[in-house]
C-alpha cells in the first residue's frame, strides 16, 4: 500500500512542478511582492532560491552517476565526493562527511573564542555569571595558543606528575617510592584528575533502590592499546606480537625516551612489559558487547541491573551491592577496593558498590596477581601521563584546532552555550520539533509489526506518546570554584581543570535527582541525536542543524533524510530489547512471544550484516554495534514514512510548496532525493581508496559502505524508487527489519 501511495505522490509532484514553474516564473516577475509565507520566511525569497542552487550543485558534484545504483548505491550517491575533499585526505585515513561537518563545528568554535564578545544588551550577550564562565574558559584556550608543543615546560609538567604520584624506578629522579602502594596511585589519578585507568569508576542513580546516587565498577575508559583491537572478540585470534600491538608499543617506547630521555633498550623492555600486562587486560574487555549464538545464550539479569519489578525481585535475591569490604574479600583480598575508593573521596564510603563488568573486575584482580607491583604502577603512571600530555600541535596553523578540542573536552557545557547561543533559530527547532512529531506518529504505525504481542504493543504505545525532542539546556552554569592566576601557563592551568572536573563529577554523590541523564549526553555544539531515556527524550545538538547537512529553506525531503532519520533511529534504541527490558523505569518486560519474534528479526539483521563483512553468517557478534545496525535500518524506513504521512497532510492547492520538493537542474524525484540526501550525509574516502577497490573488490564491503548501503537495501520502497530488480544487490529478496 505505502508503494502505491509512494508512486501517486511522486507523479503528482512531477505534475505540479511543471505546471508551477511556468506559473510561477510568470505571477512571481508581475506579482514580485505577492509572496507565500511559511513560518515566518518567503518561500520565494532569493536567499531560498540561493540555497536550492547551491544544495542542489552539491547533491549533483558529489554523484557518480555513471555507477548503478542498484549495485552499489554508495558509489552512485558518494562516488565523486573524495574528488572535492581532497584537501582533508591523509594518507591511510578515512575522511567522512560527519568529520567535514564537526570540522566545521570547530572552526566557529574557534572564532567564538577569540571574536570580541557582544555586549550584555545584545541578544547574544552573556549575563554576569555566564560572562565570567566565558572569560575563564578563553583565558584557558589563549593560554594554549601560544603554548609550544615541545617546551621545556610540557617536560617539566609530566615530571611533576610523576613525582607527585610516586614516581618510575627507571625515570632518575622522579621521587621512586619503593614501597607506595600502586591503588593510592590510581586512586589519587582519579581523584585529582578524573582518569578511569584500571578500574572504571562510574557515579550514577541507584538502579537497585531508583533514588540516591551510587558507585558502579567496571571497565575503564583508557587503555594504550586502541579500542577496537583491546577487547574480548579482537583478542580470541590475536598474538601480543602481532604487527598493530608491536607499532604501540614501540610509540610507547618512544613516548618514554621523549619524556624522560630513558636509554632505548630500557624504554623498549619497559614497553614490552607494559603491552603485555594490558594485552591480558583486553581479554575479558568488552564481553558484554559480544553476543552469543542462541544456542550458547541463556536468559540472565546483569549482576548489576535493576531492570523492572521482576528484575528488581532477582536482584534482591542474588544481593547485587555489596560494602567495599565485601567486595575487597569476594575478589580475594588481591585489590583493595575500600582503599582505591576512599582515596578518592578522601573520605569514608559506607554504601554498596555496584558492579558493571563483574567478569572483567574478577579477571584484573587475576591479572594483577599474576604480575609484580612495579608493572601494575608503571602501567598506571604510564596511562596518566600518556593522556595529561595533550600538547598543541607543533605547526602554529594546526595549534588553535587542537586547543579548541583540548577546550571543547574539558568545558563542554560553557562552549555548548556559546555555540548555542550563536546560531539558534527558531524556524530551525519548529522544523526539528515538526520532523520530530512525525516520526512518532510513523513509529507508533510501526508498532503493529507482526513480531510484537498485543499487550506489549499496548505499553509501547503508552511509553512512546511520553516522547519529545529537545535541544541542550544550560542552566545556572557555575564555575566560580575554578580559579586561573595570570601567571599561570598553560601546563598549570591544565591541572587546574582538570582536578575542577573531577571534582565536579563526585559532587554528583550528593545528588538525588532521577531525571538527570541527559545532562552531559549531548552538547549543542554536537552533530547528532542522542535518546536520554530516563527523560524520556530526544536530545538534538544545535550542530546537526547548520548547514551544509542543514538549512531551513532544503525540501522536505532533505530534512526528513537527515533529521527523521537521525531523530528515529535514536528513538528506536528506547525501544529495543535493551532499551526496553533493561530499561530502569521498564516496569514490565516483554513477553516471551514479544521476545521470540524480536530476537527472530534481529537475528536477521546480525547474519545479514556478518555476511556482508565476512562472507560468514556466524562470524559477527558485536552487540553494541548490532543495535546501531537496528537502530540505523529502522531510523530510515520510520523517516520515510514519516515524509510520505507529511505529503498526504498537504493541502493540494499548495502547489509551489509541494514542487519545491525537488530542486532545480536535477533530474530526480523528491522520494529519490530522499534517499540520494541520506546517503550523502554518510559519504567518505580514503586517498588510496580507488587503489584499493580496484585489486580487491571485496574491500568494498566495509561497515562504513554498509552505513549507505545496508539500510537501502532493507528499503522496499528505495528498490521502487530506483527501480532495483528483485535479487540485485540493493534490492536482495530477504529484508530484515525491526520496525
Amino acid at each position: 500500500m505505502r508503494a502505491t501511495k509512494s508512486a501517486c505522490l511522486r507523479l503528482l509532484l512531477e505534475l505540479l512542478l511543471l505546471f508551477e514553474i511556468q506559473h510561477c516564473e510568470v505571477t512571481g516577475a508581475r506579482h514580485n511582492m505577492n509572496r507565500m509565507q511559511m513560518g515566518g520566511n518567503f518561500l520565494d525569497s532569493r536567499e531560498e532560491q540561493m540555497v536550492r542552487q547551491l544544495v542542489s550543485a552539491d547533491v549533483q558534484k558529489y554523484m557518480n552517476q555513471s555507477a548503478d545504483p542498484c549495485a552499489d548505491f554508495f558509489e552512485y550517491a558518494c562516488g565523486q565526493w573524495g574528488r572535492y575533499h581532497k584537501r582533508q585526505l591523509r594518507p591511510d585515513e578515512m575522511s567522512t562527511a560527519q568529520q567535514l561537518m564537526e570540522n566545521k563545528i570547530s572552526e566557529q568554535l574557534q572564532q567564538l573564542l577569540t571574536q570580541p564578545l557582544p555586549p550584555q544588551q545584545h541578544p547574544n550577550g552573556y549575563n554576569g555569571p555566564s560572562m565570567t564562565n566565558v572569560r575563564k574558559v578563553r583565558a584557558f584556550y589563549d593560554s594554549c595558543v601560544v603554548v609550544e608543543a615541545n617546551a621545556g615546560e610540557r617536560r617539566r609538567f609530566l615530571m611533576k606528575i610523576l613525582k607527585d604520584n610516586g614516581g618510575l624506578r627507571n625515570v632518575p629522579n622522579s621521587n621512586w617510592q619503593h614501597n607506595r602502594h600502586w591503588v593510592q596511585t590510581l586512586g589519587e589519578l582519579k581523584r585529582n584528575y578524573g582518569l578511569d585507568i584500571l578500574l572504571g569508576l562510574e557515579i550514577d542513580l541507584n538502579l537497585q533502590n531508583m533514588q540516591g546516587k551510587s558507585i558502579y565498577l567496571g571497565e575503564p575508559k583508557l587503555t594504550i592499546i586502541p579500542a577496537e583491537h583491546c577487547n574480548a572478540l579482537a583478542t580470541r585470534e590475536a598474538h601480543v606480537k602481532d604487527e598493530v600491538h608491536t607499532q604501540v608499543q614501540q610509540q610507547v617506547a618512544d613516548n618514554l625516551r621523549d619524556w624522560f630521555a630513558i636509554d632505548t633498550g630500557e624504554a623498549a623492555r619497559f614497553a614490552g612489559d607494559l603491552i603485555r600486562f594490558e594485552f591480558e587486560l583486553c581479554k575479558r574487555m568488552g564481553e558484554e558487547d559480544t553476543q552469543k549464538p542462541a544456542e550458547e545464550s541463556q536468559p540472565t539479569i546483569p549482576y548489576y541491573a535493576a531492570r523492572s519489578r521482576t528484575g528488581q525481585e532477582r536482584l534482591h535475591r542474588q544481593k547485587p551491592g555489596m560494602s567495599l569490604a565485601e567486595l575487597t574479600s569476594e575478589m580475594g583480598n588481591q585489590l583493595d577496593f575500600k582503599m582505591f575508593v576512599e582515596v578518592i573521596l578522601e573520605n569514608q564510603y559506607q554504601p554498596d558498590v555496584y558492579l558493571r563488568s563483574p567478569e572483567y573486575v574478577k579477571h584484573l584482580v587475576r591479572t594483577v596477581k599474576a604480575n609484580n607491583r612495579i608493572t601494575v604502577g608503571g602501567y598506571i603512571m604510564y596511562l596518566a601521563l600518556n593522556e595529561l600530555n595533550q600538547p598543541p600541535e607543533e605547526a602554529p596553523s594546526q595549534r588553535a584546532r587542537q586547543c579548541v578540542l583540548v577546550t571543547q573536552r574539558l568545558f563542554p557545557q560553557v562552549l555548548g552555550e556559546m555555540f548555542q547561543r550563536h546560531v539558534q533559530r527558531d524556524n530551525a527547532k519548529h522544523d526539528l520539533e515538526a520532523v520530530f512529531s512525525d516520526v512518532i506518529k510513523a513509529l507508533e504505525e510501526q508498532l503493529h509489526v507482526e513480531w510484537m504481542d498485543e499487550n506489549d504493543r499496548r505499553a509501547a504505545r503508552t511509553r512512546l506518546s511520553q516522547y519529545r525532542v529537545t535541544l541542550p539546556d544550560y542552566q545556572s552554569l557555575d564555575l566560580s570554584a575554578l580559579q586561573f592566576q595570570k601567571s599561570e601557563d598553560y601546563w598549570r592551568r591544565l591541572e587546574i581543570a582538570l582536578k575542577y572536573r573531577s571534582q565536579q563529577q563526585f559532587e554528583g554523590l550528593k545528588g538525588n535527582d532521577y531525571g538527570q541523564d541527559g545532562d552531559g549526553i549531548l552538547d549543542a555544539f554536537e552533530v547528532r541525536a542522542a535518546l536520554s531515556p530516563r527523560q524520556h527524550t530526544v536530545l538534538v545538538g544545535w550542530g546537526l542543524l547548520q548547514a551544509p547537512y542543514y538549512n531551513y529553506f532544503y525540501p522536505r525531503a532533505l530534512k526528513y533524510a537527515l533529521l527523521g532519520q537521525r531523530l528515529a533511529s535514536a528513538l528506536v534504541q528506547a525501544f529495543d530489547d535493551e532499551g526496553w527490558n533493561r530499561h530502569p523505569q521498564a516496569t514490565s518486560q516483554w513477553n516471551e512471544l514479544t521476545m521470540s519474534g524480536y530476537r527472530n528479526v534481529s537475528e536477521c539483521q546480525r547474519a545479514q550484516y556478518s555476511s556482508y563483512l565476512y562472507n560468514e553468517p556466524g562470524e559477527f557478534r558485536n552487540a553494541t554495534r548490532l543495535r546501531e545496525i537496528i537502530a540505523e535500518g529502522s531510523g530510515l524506513n520510520l523517516a520515510f514514512n514519516a515524509y510520505l504521512a507529511w505529503l498526504e497532510q498537504q493541502d493540494p492547492n499548495l502547489r509551489p510548496l509541494l514542487a519545491k520538493e525537488t530542486l532545480p537542474e536535477l533530474n530526480f524525484t523528491n522520494t529519490q532525493l530522499f534517499f540520494i540526501y541520506f546517503a550523502q550525509t554518510r559519504c567518505w574516502a580514503k586517498d588510496n581508496q580507488e587503489a584499493i577497490l580496484d585489486s580487491m573488490p571485496l574491500m568494498q564491503h566495509t561497515p562504513e559502505r554498509w552505513d549507505v548501503n545496508g539500510p537501502l537495501s532493507n528499503s522496499a520502497e528505495f528498490g521502487r524508487e530506483f527501480g532495483c530488480a528483485l535479487g540485485t544487490p540493493m534490492n536482495s529478496g530477504d529484508k530484515c527489519l525491526v520496525y
